[in-house]
């Protein structure tokens, strides 16, 4: 089992046994899953193959598989079903107990004030194409939401990145060499600000942001459209 592969399977693993404890019970919710992962995992592979081919980032071979699907190692595109099942599990926890931890605050437009500051920096580093994709993307996907979806409950789901933020460091920390010199994820210098916090480059956390955002405004859509009710 490779080190990327464990990585995986230690953040799976969890999520994935207490969704059959029946305090939780969020197995029935797998049906729903198995439809909007994959919906919402495709537009960011096709994003990764993009960017790993012309050397935005790129992978340490020694810490993955051979088996490869196009350019990227098998554990990167597991990336994008293992990890976003985590964050739904999550938040399906914090909606289901209804944990607010912003309870005397109302971020409904919080979309709107997030777009702006993520426009305005990716307006000024058009030529870094991890910033200025990623930044502008999820600007762009916050604006839609708040005019168009606007389905999410943002005290839920502000409450959910924020819980979600240690396992997120410790998981991108163990990818991008935070336990070790190596690392099995790497990033061109001159295609981000070059600004971490430890080893994890600033764009990670907003790339963290749209792929959370995007697999709950996929998963809702599925979950009200006709197949479900």
């Amino acid at each position: 089992m490779t080190y990327y592969f464990k990585i995986l399977v230690l953040s799976f693993f969890v999520p994935f046994i207490f969704s059959f404890h029946p305090k939780v019970n969020y197995f029935p919710n797998f049906k729903k899953l198995i439809i909007s992962l994959p919906l919402t995992s495709l537009p960011f592979i096709v994003w990764d193959v993009i960017f790993t081919n012309i050397q935005v980032w790129g992978f340490n071979e020694e810490y993955h598989s051979s088996i490869y699907i196009y350019n990227l190692p098998l554990e990167e595109v597991l990336f994008f079903i293992f990890i976003p099942f985590c964050c739904m599990y999550t938040y399906h926890v914090i909606e289901k107990y209804e944990i607010d931890f912003f309870k005397n605050a109302n971020l409904n437009k919080s979309d709107l004030y997030i777009a702006i500051i993520l426009l305005l920096i990716s307006f000024f580093n058009i030529d870094k194409y991890y910033t200025f994709f990623c930044l502008s993307i999820t600007a762009a996907l916050l604006i839609l939401n708040y005019f168009i979806f606007n389905k999410i409950n943002h005290n839920y789901y502000y409450s959910t990145f924020l819980l979600l933020m240690l396992p997120f460091v410790i998981v991108n920390g163990a990818l991008t060499g935070l336990f070790f010199d190596q690392t099995v994820v790497w990033y061109n210098p001159d295609q981000n600000l070059g600004i971490r916090f430890l080893t994890i480059p600033l764009e990670d956390f907003i790339y963290a942001h749209l792929l959370i955002f995007s697999n709950i405004i996929v998963y809702n859509y599925i979950s009200n459209s006709s197949l479900y009710k």
